[in-house]
C-alpha cells in the first residue's frame, strides 16, 4: 500500500524528496488541486505517469518551479508580458506556455516547441521544489475525472499506483490553474481557472481565448 503522510510532518519533506530522487512518483499538494508528479529529468517516472492516469502522450505535462530561475533555465525566451504576469500573479494559479529551451524533455514540450510553467503557492511544495528542483506534474485524478481538492480524492483515484501521498488537507482555491499561451500574439487562454481573463487583462491587456 501506497504510503499516505501527513505534510505537517517533519520527515515527510524528506521523504518525499528521497522517494522523487529515487525515480519515484508522488502526490503532492498545491493550491488548486492534488497534482501527480515526478523529477522532470526522469523521463521513464514520466512515462510512468500517464500510464497511471491513462493519458494521451500528445497532451504534455505542466512542469511545477519553485524558484523564477527556472524560468530561464527551461525557455528560450521571456516576453515582457509574460513577465508580467509572473510578476503579479507567482506564486499562484496561472500556467504560463512559453519556448521550451533544450533542456526541457520531449516528455514536457507540446506541439514540438514549447513547456507549461506553473509556480504553486503551496508551501509544502515550495520547499520541495527547493529540495529536488522541476516537477513535471498534472492533476491527481484518472483522465476525464474531476479534480481531486483532498488527498483522498487523489488516493480514491490511483490507489496503490504511486510511491507516496502527502496529504495538506483540503485545497486553498478548488479550482485548476489558468493556463496562458504567451507564444501566441494576442496571448491565448487554453483554459479558464483561478484566475480570471478579466485580472489577467489588467495586466498585459487583451487576450484570446
Amino acid at each position: 500500500m501506497a504510503k499516505i503522510l501527513s505534510s505537517k510532518d517533519a520527515q515527510t519533506l524528506k521523504i518525499a524528496s528521497d522517494i522523487l530522487k529515487d525515480g519515484g512518483v508522488i502526490v503532492f499538494p498545491t493550491e488548486t488541486v492534488y497534482g501527480v508528479g515526478a523529477l522532470l529529468d526522469n523521463e521513464n517516472s514520466i512515462k510512468r505517469i500517464y500510464e497511471i492516469k491513462g493519458r494521451d502522450f500528445k497532451k504534455p505535462l505542466l512542469i511545477h518551479i519553485s524558484k523564477m530561475a527556472y524560468v530561464f533555465d527551461l525557455s528560450r525566451y521571456v516576453p515582457d508580458k509574460a513577465s508580467d504576469l509572473m510578476k503579479t500573479f507567482w506564486p499562484g494559479p496561472i500556467s504560463i506556455i512559453l519556448e521550451a529551451s533544450c533542456a526541457v524533455p520531449r516528455s514536457a514540450i507540446s506541439y514540438g516547441y514549447t513547456v507549461g510553467l506553473r509556480m504553486p503557492s503551496n508551501k509544502f511544495f515550495k520547499d520541495l521544489g527547493d529540495l529536488v528542483g522541476p516537477i513535471a506534474a498534472t492533476s491527481a485524478n484518472l483522465s476525464g475525472q474531476k479534480d481531486p481538492l483532498t488527498c483522498m480524492d487523489a488516493y480514491n483515484y490511483l490507489k496503490d499506483s504511486v510511491d507516496l501521498y502527502v496529504d495538506d488537507g483540503p485545497v486553498e482555491k478548488g479550482l485548476p490553474s489558468t493556463v496562458i499561451d504567451m507564444t501566441a500574439n494576442p496571448p491565448k487562454i487554453l483554459r479558464i481557472g483561478a484566475i480570471s481573463v478579466e485580472e489577467i487583462e489588467k495586466v498585459i491587456g487583451k487576450v484570446s481565448s
